[in-house]
């Protein structure tokens, strides 16, 4: 080839190497520029992830308040200390993610507070609250229904299981072709657990889909103490040990939980569970769980009336109600001449609470260290009562009782504070009225003359204060307002000081009259004690009516009239609930029994049917 041959084919060469470039270059700017016309934009995805990490602290928005309540139970599959989300593996329901946001409440069955830090894999849970987009619920409420099993290890069950048994024990199934246990079993064979999710199918092969039930006994180990039994079923289930019926929810029914305790001793114990399946799904599960040695109240009975020595008798009391008459509390123990101790933890909300014992004989009664109740002397039956502010959460009880001669009875109750006839008292430990009050209590009137004695538990002799107020409904006209009092008391009528004596001095009377707007009016009374002497009264009484009659005086019909000197209204027992005894109760006074001067003064306040006109 000469060389211009090569020549030509060398710039051949050239020439297709550059077009090759200049095209793909031409490509490469052609998708560059028009790529986002070819490709729609891409669209925003949620930031929310299924199972946000533990650091995460948004909140997860909820639905809206018209989305309907949603209850859900499982037992929890997967679940970090701290995370807002929690798996489950569903046993009621289809949802297995639940929400936790901060003000979510959660508790134990029992109703005691728990908190997130509670909720471990395998637990049992209940939640309640709504569904998000996402089919997830955002919780309100949780309970912790069941304990997981161990914390040893991180492997969930998959679903609530019964509670194990020894290799060598079983149930023994009663498989019957109806749902009424009627006639012979058409199957017979041993369980090792209750523990069934049959669906739709049948329990067992050759036996109907629907309408059957199945009997299931056997005689387990227990130690000594309370158990909580659980029967969760689709249909109808029920529980007895040792002959007594504990759960019983023998009807149709979707899947519920349901639960019963039962106290029993050592030893082995007959159990027998009944279910039947009607149509649709079947499921049946029951196990147990060990609740304490003293579920209820740890009771000690002592040979002597003082509580000395180691006690007698040791037991689990379900409840301090007892009217022993004439006999003795248990074998062994003497009839006369003993004593016992109660001790119990209760979860209670925040709130004022009145606690009541009614005995025969002697009796007190601490909350969390303070002693609400001193009775310990010989005495007829009768019922007192203590006053204490309680915080939410846990709380120590302990009862005291000795029995002297006679008949023996002791009965302890409580209840909550919520709503106020006459003035909602509230009694502090400082004469500031600042902080908490020692308690709260409803006072039929503000006449007091505790002399030098404390009003009552948690309150010193000395330097404490009180603040009533109440709301009462007023006819028009000119109102005198009094008080007399030994130290400092300031009146205010809607927030309006008419009486400031707020000072220390001896029992003296101060007034203001104030006129009144027809209707309900706010009316606030503080007092402070500072030493010595304390007394207390105040009321008030219409001075000018709004017309030319005669003079009004606004006072209970079972009230004195303002002439006669006053006297201290007791503050009556309160009944004691569906307990029958024939020795009258005494009334309990609102001051000591040795008390001998009274406030000359009346506590001038409107009935409630006055109030009402």
């Amino acid at each position: 080839m000469n060389d211009n041959s090569r020549m030509l084919r060398n710039a051949l060469i050239i020439a297709l190497v550059l077009a090759l470039v200049v095209i793909g270059l031409g490509i490469l700017i052609y998708v560059g520029l028009a790529r986002d016309r070819i490709a729609p934009s891409p669209t925003p995805q949620p930031t929310a992830t299924l199972t946000p990490s533990p650091a995460s602290t948004a909140t997860p928005v909820p639905t809206e308040p018209s989305n309907p309540l949603v209850t859900v139970v499982g037992v929890v599959r997967e679940y970090s200390p701290g995370a807002l989300v929690i798996v489950l593996t569903p046993i009621e329901g289809s949802v297995e993610q639940v929400i936790v946001p901060e003000n979510t409440r959660i508790t134990f069955e029992d109703n005691g507070r728990a908190s997130v830090a509670n909720i471990t894999v395998g637990q049992t849970l209940r939640a309640e609250g709504t569904l998000d987009a996402l089919g997830r619920l955002i919780a309100s409420h949780i309970v912790i229904v069941r304990l997981a099993e161990s914390t040893e290890t991180s492997t969930p069950r998959p679903r609530v299981t019964s509670t194990p048994v020894a290799a060598d024990r079983a149930w023994k199934g009663e498989y019957y072709a109806n749902r009424d246990l009627d006639g012979d079993p058409m199957l017979v064979r041993q369980d090792a657990v209750i523990d069934f999710d049959w669906e739709q199918g049948a329990p067992a092969p050759g036996m109907p889909v629907d309408g059957c039930s199945i009997r299931w006994r056997g005689a387990w180990p227990f130690d000594e103490g309370g158990y909580r039994f659980y029967a969760y079923s689709d249909d109808g289930i029920r529980i007895w040990i040792d002959g007594a019926l504990i759960i019983d929810q023998w009807r149709e029914q979707s899947a519920t939980l349901a639960s019963g305790n039962a106290y029993v001793g050592a030893g082995e114990h007959q159990i027998q569970v009944e279910y039947f399946e009607s149509s649709g799904q079947a499921v049946a599960r029951v196990w147990w769980e060990f609740q304490g040695t003293y579920p209820d109240w740890e009771a000690s009975y002592f040979a002597n009336p003082d509580l000395a020595g180691e006690p007698l008798v040791s037991r689990n009391d379900p409840d301090v109600r007892f009217d022993w008459g004439a006999a003795a509390p248990a074998p062994d123990m003497p009839p006369n001449n003993w004593s016992a101790r109660w001790l119990r933890t209760v979860e209670l909300d925040e709130g004022a609470y009145r606690f009541l014992a009614r005995a025969d004989d002697g009796i007190r009664v601490w909350v969390d260290g303070p002693m609400i109740i001193d009775e310990w002397h010989k005495s007829q039956a009768a019922t007192y009562e203590g006053f204490i502010w309680l915080d939410t959460g846990s709380h120590e009880i302990r009862v005291e009782y000795y029995e002297g001669d006679g008949d023996a009875r002791a009965h302890l109750w409580w209840e909550e504070i919520d709503t106020f006839n006459g003035w909602r008292g509230e009694y502090y430990a400082n004469p500031d009225l600042s902080g908490r009050p020692a308690f709260v209590r409803d006072d039929a009137e503000i006449a007091f003359d505790w002399q030098e004695f404390s009003p009552g538990s948690g309150i010193p002799i000395d330097n404490y204060g009180a603040r009533w107020s109440r709301s009462a409904s007023f006819q028009a006209g000119d109102y005198r307002f009094y008080s007399v009092a030994d130290d400092g008391v300031r009146i205010l009528i809607d927030g309006e000081l008419v009486v400031d004596e707020w000072r220390d001095s001896p029992a003296e009377p101060y007034e203001s009259v104030v006129s009144l707007t027809e209707g309900e009016h706010d009316i606030v009374v503080e007092y402070y004690e500072r030493g010595d002497q304390a007394s207390i009264s105040a009321g008030w009484e219409l001075v000018i009516p709004p017309t030319s009659t005669a003079t009004e005086s606004i006072v209970p019909s079972d009230t004195p009239q303002p002439s006669a000197t006053a006297t201290v209204a007791p503050l009556t027992s309160t009944p004691e609930p569906d307990v029958v005894t024939a020795t009258p109760e005494p009334a309990l006074t609102a001051m000591p029994a040795n008390t001998a001067t009274l406030v000359p003064t009346l506590a001038l306040t409107p009935t409630r049917a006055q109030r009402e006109q």
